[in-house]
């Protein structure tokens, strides 16, 4: 897309979300299923008139007077353009805060995916060193229960986990390599540490570049 069409492509949905914000102010609150899904809906369809690949989340803290819309790609860097050139050209409206990328959310969460609980605080990974790209990050995240029957389960909290840590963007950039393994037998002989700290392991790595 050229940059005058993409301009005018972005134009044009904060043109119409701007005659139609005020509708969504207030989407969590709605109760009626048929009514919030098309809104959604409608949602969709403007945005996808820009990006197929973008999406959107509208949510905020009940004490916030601000309602926060994000706009992600959720985790294809292919499109991480779009959301930057979309969300730089937002219009200051009241009420809205416009955010690119899935924001990092604190500790202290719990992610239930099939049965399966995965606690970060409890998870542990394992560094690795790549001799040949010293400042590359690498992780072994390891799971006393792991079974490749079940690794698309793994794979699935590993990365919901990381995403919701570490936020969309640091997720999939600040990651070089990341696999999933039986925790070994004799762990206590490894430099291990727990997932919910992972975000300070990758900004230590990333100053000492």
């Amino acid at each position: 897309m050229e940059k005058h069409a993409e301009l005018k492509k972005i134009d044009e949905f904060w043109s119409w979300f701007r005659l139609n914000n005020h509708k969504y102010l207030f989407l969590n609150q709605i109760d009626a299923k048929e009514v919030k899904e098309r809104l959604l809906d409608d949602f969709n369809i403007e945005l996808h008139k820009y990006c197929e690949n973008l999406f959107f989340e509208i949510g905020g803290h009940p004490d916030n007077q601000e309602q926060e819309l994000i706009i992600t790609a959720e985790g294809n860097k292919e499109y991480f353009e779009k959301v930057e050139n979309l969300v730089e050209n937002a219009p200051r409206l009241k009420d809205w805060q416009i955010v690119a990328f899935k924001p990092p959310m604190d500790k202290g969460f719990i992610i239930n995916i099939e049965g399966k609980e995965f606690d970060p605080s409890k998870i542990i990974y394992i560094p690795l060193n790549n001799k040949d790209n010293p400042s590359a990050i690498g992780i072994h995240v390891c799971y006393p229960d792991y079974s490749d029957k079940e690794r698309k389960v793994f794979v699935t909290g590993t990365y919901l986990i990381l995403d919701t840590l570490l936020g969309e963007k640091s997720s999939t950039l600040d990651i070089d390599y990341m696999d999933i393994k039986k925790t070994p037998e004799n762990i206590v002989d490894y430099d291990f540490r727990h997932l919910e700290d992972i975000k300070e392991y990758i900004n230590k790595k990333k100053n000492e570049s």
